[in-house]
């Protein structure tokens, strides 16, 4: 649906104020455009659901780590070498 701006304040589904932006459909918006009351400001297809808004790929998101706590058996003591 395109973006219109009212030229001069009239009724359309309500009071349509000057400089009031407004949408409608594409027929009624070339309608009003031809009479002299808007002017089409964004005239854009409208974008399909489900598409991305950009043409780079989400990145995945990645793991989360945290801290394990050790498995069996107790903590090595600070002054043991690692076998």
């Amino acid at each position: 649906m395109p973006l219109v701006e009212a030229l001069q304040s009239f009724e359309h589904g309500g009071a349509r104020r000057r400089f009031n932006r407004f949408t409608v459909s594409e027929p009624v918006a070339r309608d009003l455009a031809t009479r002299g009351l808007v002017r089409i400001i964004d005239d854009r297809p409208p974008q399909a659901a489900g598409t991305p808004l950009s043409a780079s790929p989400a990145a995945p998101a990645s793991p989360r780590t945290t801290a394990k706590k050790p498995g069996r058996g107790a903590a090595k003591a600070a002054g043991e070498p690692l076998l």
